[in-house]
């Protein structure tokens, strides 16, 4: 079995709300992971994170997400890396970290805008819209959520995928309604309030309906339960015993809180029935169970509910306890709207940021190759020059100067397009023998240069050696054949009767006497 695949069935493990037995598997994939990508790993530590979410250790959680991370960026992977920093966030909130969160969303979202697998996309877009709705952004959540479902695409096998992005949808218009059902007046919120109940309960129905054809029975209960709970309010003697029904089922996935929440819709629906004091009963059992999930936003409805209800029917201090709850609802309305304003200024700077970098990398790198430019080269040998002035110390520099033999030859016989594909060979060629804080660049036409601080002449020397072999060992395709190279290299070193200054001159003029006396080096 593949490391993907164990991530799948990691995944699905958790999303089945079996926490333990997905960390279980994970640790024997993991026992097996030296050998695979990056990407691969970087798959396997992102679904070890959800299960920790879903297990409610955001310690771990937050551990799993740095780790997926890290691997993404050594797989040069944005999409991994949007994923994990979503996923992050949605730790940090859990934590209480709500200014480094918006960090990584602002960060998620620029990655975000790198990533061309769709797969990883959708994953993505989830992982926001999951993120974002933690921190009751519903507005920066709803688009996220939408695309998702619309792309309908996983990077690793998984079923459940459709299920799910139409339960987190169904579960964003229903915590929506809720909340402003909890900070205005049924006259201010009344439309909004039923527009989105409406919505939540258009998405249930058709994550249900995906449910039975998929024959998921975990899947089925949790996505009947949204569908009766998500009903309109209007519905209630034709819900009831299936609320009752449902109610009674322990076996719900608590992390989640929705035997809570179902007891929540049966407490309403047994109100408006006019079965009050059963009501009250549900209601309290709804707001103990509501301390089991990990999520707050649960335990807020149910327990807003239960001190609305004991408010009307009398109860003692009650109606004190309301006003308090009513207080602090609107106190965390305007807190969401300072979020959202936060949300919105880190991903302004991050998007700066990027375009700086991106900015700073088109001044200094050749397009065509990848490698350095000219300027690239200069803005090295300056920085080299200035801390050996601040060092006060002499540290050997070795420069190499490659050009390849018959390059016009090759554009002439082969095409430019070949000529182009050369090129790149050799740059990447060039990169894979250097060390990794050397300077590769080229300038211009077929010659490349190396900058190799603190490689003194024996170091050189080996180094350009390298470069010859590596530009000999490639073979570029073309219509007429392969094409094999040859390279002239000089290098110079500082300490070796030249100076930062001739380094360049000296260098040149060894790789045209190795030209001249047609040799490899």
């Amino acid at each position: 079995m593949t490391l993907v695949e164990d991530a799948a069935r990691v995944m699905g493990l958790a999303q089945d709300g079996d926490a333990d037995a997905a960390l279980a598997l994970s640790e024997r994939a993991l026992a097996g992971a030296a050998g695979a990508s990056p990407s691969e790993q970087a798959a396997l530590w992102y679904t070890i994170s959800v299960a920790q979410h879903i297990r409610g250790d955001n310690a771990a959680a937050y551990i799993a997400c740095d780790r997926t991370v890290s691997l993404a960026a050594e797989a040069d992977s944005p999409g991994w890396a949007s994923n994990g920093l979503s996923m992050r966030a949605m730790a940090q909130a859990r934590l209480g970290r709500i200014e480094p969160a918006l960090l990584d969303l602002a960060r998620a979202e620029v990655e975000l805008t790198a990533c061309e697998d769709e797969g990883l996309r959708c994953w993505a877009h989830t992982g926001l819209g999951y993120a974002y709705l933690e921190l009751r952004l519903y507005e920066l959540s709803q688009p996220h959520m939408v695309t998702a479902q619309q792309l309908d695409a996983s990077p690793i096998p998984l079923a459940q995928a459709p299920v799910i992005d139409l339960m987190n949808l169904s579960e964003l218009h229903l915590r929506w309604a809720d909340e402003l059902e909890r900070v205005f007046s049924q006259v201010q919120s009344g439309d909004e309030v039923a527009t989105h109940r409406a919505r939540g309960h258009a998405y249930a129905e058709q994550a249900l309906t995906l449910a039975l054809a998929a024959g998921n029975p975990k899947f089925v209960a949790t996505c009947r339960a949204m569908e009766l709970v998500s009903r309109p309010r209007g519905t209630a003697a034709a819900s009831v015993e299936e609320l009752r029904e449902a109610f009674s089922v322990e076996d719900h996935p608590d992390y989640a809180g929705s035997r809570a929440v179902v007891g929540g819709a049966l407490a309403r629906a047994l109100w408006a029935l006019g079965e009050r004091e059963e009501a009250v009963d549900v209601a309290r059992e709804a707001a103990r169970l509501s301390q089991a999930a990990s999520d707050w936003q649960v335990t807020a409805t149910a327990q807003w509910l239960l001190v609305e209800m004991e408010a009307q029917t009398g109860v003692p201090g009650a109606g004190a306890g309301r006003s308090y709850a009513s207080l602090l609802s609107r106190v965390l309305w305007q807190q969401r709207l300072s979020t959202s304003q936060g949300a919105h200024a880190a991903l302004q700077v991050e998007r700066l940021h990027q375009d700086n970098i991106l900015a700073n990398r088109a001044a200094h790198e050749d397009p065509l190759t990848g490698v350095g430019n000219r300027r690239a080269l200069d803005d090295a040998m300056r920085a080299v020059q200035a801390d050996a002035f601040a060092g006060g110390r002499d540290v050997p520099v070795s420069l190499l100067v490659i050009d390849l033999n018959e390059f016009k030859k090759i554009n002439d016989t082969y095409g430019h397009v070949v000529g182009d594909e050369v090129l790149r060979a050799v740059a990447t060629a060039i990169r894979a023998v250097a060390r990794a804080d050397d300077v590769v660049a080229r300038l211009g036409g077929d010659e490349f240069v190396v900058l190799a601080r603190g490689a003194d002449a024996e170091s050189g020397r080996l180094l350009a050696e390298r470069v010859t072999a590596a530009v000999a060992g490639l073979s570029v395709g073309s219509r007429q054949g392969a094409i094999t190279l040859q390279a002239a290299v000089g290098v110079s070193t500082t300490g070796s009767g030249h100076d930062l200054q001739t380094l360049m001159t000296a260098a040149d003029a060894a790789m045209y006497g190795a030209k001249a006396a047609g040799r490899g080096r």
